[in-house]
């Protein structure tokens, strides 16, 4: 078995020299510091998010039964809102890579075989001039709307694959309506 597999994936997707497009990377690095079920895998993919999820997940051997997926995204929500998404509904343009091609397509076939789920928090900026770099607690650049989103996508997305966070949950909005 491979050192990335495992049959549930969490994976962050971003750049984090990017202010808000950092918020994947930095959800699975908080991820990355707990205790988490053998089954459960977290990976930074950065930006190879879409080359990584459509050759090592869609083209595997070993089908991954749950893929969550945490990134950014702009559904007109408000800065640090997190919305669920699956592939089936996206429209088109809602969740593109602009370093690489849109993951629509992609997400859409490894969808056929495996259980996938987006989180997406809606982004303030992605302009790094607009982040204060002097925060020495600052790992990652995010906005201060979108850091405060990384706990509550931390429990989102390991609810979904069967981890229980500890904490409520008091707003997600639903693609599905």
């Amino acid at each position: 078995m491979s050192d990335w597999y495992a049959e549930n994936m969490i994976i962050g997707c971003g750049n984090p020299l990017q202010t808000d497009d950092g918020f994947g990377p930095a959800v699975i690095a908080e991820l990355k510091k707990l205790d988490l079920p053998d089954n459960v895998k977290v990976l930074d993919a950065g930006l190879a998010g879409p080359h990584f999820l459509f050759t090592m997940i869609a083209q595997s051997e070993m089908p991954v039964k749950k893929m969550v997926i945490v990134d950014i995204m702009d559904f007109g929500g408000e800065p640090g809102e997190i919305t669920r998404a699956t592939p089936d509904i996206l429209m088109p343009g809602a969740y593109t890579d602009p370093h690489s091609w849109g993951l629509k397509e992609p997400l859409q076939e490894i969808a056929q075989k495996t259980d996938v789920v987006i989180f997406g928090c809606q982004p303030q900026s992605i302009d790094i001039s607009q982040i204060d770099n002097e925060s020495e607690d600052a790992e990652f650049w995010v906005t201060e709307s979108v850091r405060k989103a990384i706990p509550k996508a931390m429990q989102l997305a390991l609810a979904e694959v069967g981890v229980d966070y500890g904490t409520a949950i008091t707003s997600q909005k639903d693609l599905h309506g």
